[in-house]
């Protein structure tokens, strides 16, 4: 249970996340009067892809808000998963010879973890 009394910083902090879930819940009710009024239910390419956006906020404000819930060592797990998901994504679009799977693996595997265990 997260208490409303705590350090400027707890206010701080949970005074942003009020923020940022009304800010969803409105765009959320936006998605939802666009999709009834102008696509009629029916599939539109525009307000779909609006509306996967705005889901997709959902989840990422849970996965931090969840982050929180455990605190210091949440954070960490969740920039470690952020970093390995960003570099997974580096390493697909970067050109790589065959040669390099042994740094790679070293990298994903050892030097990224290391990085947060030192943390």
């Amino acid at each position: 249970m997260i208490s409303l009394s705590g350090t400027p910083f707890q206010q701080t902090t949970q005074a942003l996340f009020a923020s940022v879930l009304g800010v969803l819940v409105f765009a959320s009710a936006v998605g939802l009067v666009l999709k009834r009024r102008v696509a009629r239910g029916q599939p539109h390419a525009v307000i779909d892809n609006l509306n996967s956006r705005i889901n997709a906020w959902w989840v990422m404000v849970a996965a931090i808000a969840l982050s929180f819930v455990f605190g210091k060592n949440g954070v960490i797990v969740l920039s470690l998963f952020m970093s390995f998901a960003a570099l997974r994504e580096y390493i697909s679009l970067a050109y790589t010879r065959a040669g390099d799977h042994l740094a790679l693996a070293l990298m994903f595997y050892v030097a990224l973890p290391l990085q947060y265990l030192f943390i």
